[in-house]
């Protein structure tokens, strides 16, 4: 039985629902970037914590430990770290679901163009307390994520071969 949330109203107006991915089935685009991007998203937030990855060169106030420019570029600290680590995780743990996966895209979109504005907005208080470490790239970076979430969340269509038809009166 579908539950409400996976239930998506087709052009004849009857009502299609997305099934879960089994192993050797086809992803749809917006599964594939909640399942790529949870991953990158993990690996980022673990390599935060690699002392090695990590340059110098972050502004006072910054909160520690494990603060610094994540590949000479990016402004990360611990919280920042953990973060990007649990957008992960999320990610990884929604790509089977069609609507999940939406929603993970869509959720995406929403904070990082958030970020982005922050970011621009608030220049010369970029720390946010010393828990947001941001700078010039991660503004970029966030944009160009939000953006390509937003395109992925607004043509996601459930393929042809994942949809059935369910009966209403069930």
């Amino acid at each position: 039985m579908a539950l409400a949330g996976d239930l998506l109203p087709n052009y004849r107006g009857k009502v299609l629902a997305a099934t879960n991915v089994t192993r050797g089935e086809f992803l749809s685009l917006v599964q594939r970037f909640a399942q790529v991007f949870g991953a990158a998203y993990l690996l980022v937030g673990l390599a935060g914590f690699i002392p090695l990855l990590l340059l110098g060169g972050l502004p006072p106030g910054v909160l520690g430990p494990f603060d610094g420019l994540q590949l000479g570029v990016f402004a990360v600290n611990w919280f920042h770290s953990v973060t990007h680590a649990l957008i992960g995780v999320v990610g990884l743990a929604v790509y089977r679901s069609f609507s999940g996966s939406r929603s993970y895209a869509l959720a995406l979109g929403v904070a990082y163009m958030a970020l982005f504005l922050l970011g621009v907005l608030t220049r010369d208080v970029s720390t946010l307390g010393g828990l947001l470490p941001l700078n010039g790239a991660d503004d970029i970076l966030h944009l160009l994520t939000s953006l390509g979430a937003f395109v992925v969340y607004l043509t996601a269509r459930l393929p042809e071969n994942e949809r059935r038809v369910v009966d209403p009166r069930a």
